[in-house]
Formats: structure tokens, C-alpha cells, sequence
């Protein structure tokens, strides 16, 4: 019964999907855009790729006013968002909705606590966000004003988001690490899909959906073990920071805490499914011995088994959620070589930000 239910409920979306998925920027086309000798031919390059019919709305005579492009670029996801979901069964249509709303929110959020935290000039991440409204582009905005985490936190708009963000601030100051309160914004989203996952979706969507975020809950527990290892954030406060949602490497998560460094840490990451991350991440570490080449190691391996999961039997879930989060890294991607050409950033620092598959 739901091999038939699938292509009647996905048949639409999914050739929404593939569709649009097939019009994406190629390797061949970042580089160039990485290559453009500034913003102007950046821009002028987007003329021949699908974002024209949006960017052309806008102001392009130099010099071009970056905010406008944003909107530009928001506007094309929200209208793809809205193309896709209403080509799905409402209650799917509105699930999709919430995930879209809270995964691209609370990871501005964990952006925005990172800068707060280390002083950095607020525009260091102003200018990468993806604001996917006028408002929550006005809370951001809010946010960076603040002085401090503590003030930041009170500013939460979410009550009991926010107490939970209170509660964690000890762990923060003890460890002078916002690891505490990205990992309790983290189990927050986490608890809201688990949640909406049983009121909208039926047992075998919901199927597909636990496989889709358990693979995203172990990547992040295995991330933050090995965050914090790096930072020295002691074991029993790692633990805490965990997501206590079993999928596949709970226990290896777990298992990590005892490692005592990084080198350790991965040789017993390759002994398990995550074998090739832990050679991202090794490989990462060894060309660039920083917290920021671990991260895109880790982005990129998370993009990358988001695009093999919309290959194969299509008719599910997964490959509508997988196919967004392809097309946010692709608009992410485009805003900082966008933002890196009017600021005249070298291309391999620019190619170094971006995170595409292969």
C-alpha cells in the first residue's frame, strides 16, 4: 500500500524537484563566479543561469546595493519553497513548511551567538545570514545589537526557548564556549520536529523522516564531541550537550567522549559507517589545524549525503527536505561570493567559505 501511496502523494513535488534541482549552479559555474574579476561581472554571469528573472528586478547599475540582491535571492527560495509545497498533501506541505522556518532560523541564531560571543565586527556575519523574511531578517537585527550572550539570550523571543537558553548560560560561562547553547538550540528544534513529525505526518512518512534527521542528529553529536574535544570542554559536560535521540552512532558519540584527542577520536570514527568523515575531517585538520576547517569538513560531507539522498526512489520525504537543504547552501553560497566580490576577497579565500557537491 505505500509503494502506491508514495508516488501519488510525491509525484508532483518530485517532478517539482527534479525540475529545479537540474537548473542548480554546476561546479563549472561557481568557479567562474569565484573567477569574475568583481561584483559587476558576478553579477552579469547570473544573467545566464535561472536566479536572472529575480536579480533582474533589481537595481544592477554600479554600484549595486547588496541588500537589494539579498532580498533578491530570499524571494527565489521562498518562491521554490512555496512551489513545492504546494505540490505535496497539505499536512506534508505544512510540515515541510515548519522545517524549512526552524532549521534555517535556529542555525542564523547559532551564527549570530558565535559573533556575540567573540566580539568580531557584527557584519563578519550580517552579510552571509539567510533571512527568509522582512521580520526574521528585523530579529536578527535585533540580536546583533546586543552587547553580551546574556542580553542576547533575554532578547529570545520564544519564551520557553529562551528559559532553556537561560538555564544553559552556567555551562557558558564555565566553559567559556557557546557549544552549550548552540547544543541546546540543537535538542530544541530537534524536540519540535519529533513532535510535528507525529501530528502531521502518518507512519510511513515518519519512517522516511527519522531517517532523514537521524543522519543530520548524529553528524551533530558526533561534531560537537569533537568540537569540544578540540576546545577541552571536559567529558561529562560534552555529554550533556549531546542530542538524546538514537539513530545509528548514539553510542559512538558516547564512545568518543573517552578519546583523549582528536587523532584518537577519528581512528575510531573510521571504524564505523562515518569512515569517510573522519578522513574529511583528518585531511581538513592536517592541511589547516582549526575549529574552522573541522566544521566544513563537516559541512561538506553533510551536503554531500543531503545530495545522495535525493538520488534513487524518490517518492518520500527525505527527497523534498534533502533538495532544500541543497538549494539554502546554494543561495548561501551565491551571497558570499557575491559579498566576497564587493569586498575584493581573494577566490581562494571565497572558495574556501563556499560548501558544494561534487
Amino acid at each position: 500500500m505505500s509503494f502506491i501511496k508514495g508516488p501519488k502523494n510525491y509525484a508532483f513535488a518530485n517532478a517539482r524537484v527534479k525540475g529545479l534541482k537540474s537548473k542548480m549552479l554546476t561546479i563549472s559555474q561557481y568557479e567562474r563566479l569565484i573567477q569574475a574579476s568583481d561584483l559587476d561581472e558576478a553579477v552579469r554571469f547570473l544573467g545566464a543561469t535561472p536566479y536572472w528573472d529575480e536579480l533582474s528586478r533589481v537595481a544592477l547599475q554600479p554600484p549595486i546595493d547588496m541588500e537589494e540582491v539579498d532580498a533578491a535571492l530570499r524571494q527565489i527560495y521562498a518562491k521554490e519553497v512555496k512551489s513545492i509545497t504546494k505540490s505535496l498533501p497539505k499536512n506534508i506541505g505544512d510540515f515541510v513548511l515548519k522545517y524549512v522556518n526552524g532549521s534555517y532560523y535556529y542555525r542564523n541564531l547559532k551564527a549570530i551567538i558565535r559573533v556575540v560571543h567573540s566580539g568580531e565586527p557584527r557584519d563578519h556575519v550580517r552579510k552571509h545570514l539567510v533571512a527568509l523574511t522582512p521580520e526574521e531578517g528585523e530579529e536578527y537585527e535585533r540580536l546583533l545589537a546586543v552587547q553580551s550572550i546574556p542580553q542576547l539570550v533575554d532578547k529570545i523571543s520564544d519564551s520557553y526557548l529562551r528559559r532553556r537558553l537561560q538555564e544553559a548560560l552556567q555551562r557558558y560561562e564555565a566553559t567559556r564556549s557557546t557549544m552549550s547553547l548552540e547544543a541546546e538550540l540543537d535538542k530544541y528544534f530537534y524536540d519540535e520536529i519529533w513532535k510535528t513529525m507525529r501530528r502531521y505526518l502518518d507512519n510511513v512518512d515518519q519512517r522516511y523522516a527519522r531517517y532523514f534527521f537521524g543522519l543530520r542528529i548524529d553528524l551533530t553529536n558526533i561534531m560537537t564531541v569533537i568540537r569540544a574535544k578540540l576546545q577541552g570542554v571536559e567529558p561529562q559536560i560534552i555529554e550533556e550537550m549531546l542530542i538524546p535521540v538514537s539513530h545509528r552512532v548514539y553510542l559512538i558519540a558516547r564512545n568518543l567522549l573517552a578519546m583523549r584527542n582528536l587523532e584518537e577520536a577519528l581512528n575510531m570514527l573510521a571504524a564505523t559507517p562515518y569512515r569517510e568523515l573522519a578522513h574529511r575531517v583528518k585531511e581538513a585538520y592536517e592541511k589547516s589545524p582549526t575549529l574552522t576547517s573541522v566544521e566544513h569538513a563537516f559541512e561538506e560531507y553533510y551536503l554531500q549525503t543531503t545530495f545522495l539522498s535525493v538520488i534513487g526512489y524518490p517518492f518520500h520525504i527525505g527527497t523534498v527536505l534533502a533538495y532544500l537543504d541543497l538549494k539554502y547552501y546554494e543561495l548561501r553560497n551565491i551571497k558570499i561570493i557575491l559579498v566576497g566580490k564587493s569586498e575584493s576577497v581573494n577566490p581562494t579565500t571565497i572558495r574556501e567559505l563556499i560548501v558544494i557537491t561534487p
